[in-house]
């Protein structure tokens, strides 16, 4: 569980070498927001669905955004009420992945070659955001990685400010639906 302005993320990834984070101010129950995080399908969500399916991943309507497609993904991390952690890894160099789970990577390996990724979805203080970061286990794989991320930036972060806005109109819907 997150405590104060520490999240889940800080612990699973305290450094980084790129990030990103998003935020908009939603009204409205712990409860109720991260249940409206859940549920959010990609049809609420038409810029993200739109760039999401440039990856040619299943972008259907009905498909929940968290709860399908993150999933599937990469790991997710229990993380406590407020926030939904996700744990990925990356291999520059074709390696094979180390041995154990993809949070334990994140949190031990030092194998060269190897990008660490944590993102959440945390609802404290009134404001829904996702944070990403990116870990790359040296200075080889992180100047590899840095064009792409460059390339990639603006539409992952179109995605992640569209999936949030997305997230607060489920719950201003809910809340006026009650």
């Amino acid at each position: 569980m997150a405590r104060g302005d520490q999240s889940e993320l800080d612990r699973l990834v305290p450094q980084w070498h790129f990030r990103e984070i998003h935020r908009i101010p939603v009204a409205g129950t712990v409860d109720d927001v991260m249940r409206a995080v859940y549920a959010t399908t990609w049809a609420e969500a038409p810029l993200a669905r739109l760039l999401v399916a440039i990856t040619r991943a299943d972008v259907s309507a009905e498909r929940r955004i968290v709860s399908d497609y993150l999933r599937e993904s990469g790991e997710v991390v229990p993380s406590g009420d407020e926030e939904f952690l996700f744990a990925g890894v990356q291999s520059m160099d074709d390696i094979p992945r180390p041995p154990g789970t993809i949070s334990e990577i994140v949190r031990e390996c030092a194998d060269p070659g190897i990008l660490k990724i944590g993102m959440n979805v945390r609802y404290a203080g009134g404001i829904l955001s996702t944070e990403t970061r990116i870990f790359a286990t040296d200075d080889r794989t992180r100047r590899k990685f840095a064009p792409y991320w460059l390339f990639i930036r603006w539409g992952s972060g179109a995605t992640r400010a569209s999936m949030l806005r997305a997230i607060r109109g489920r719950v201003l819907r809910e809340a006026s639906a009650a």
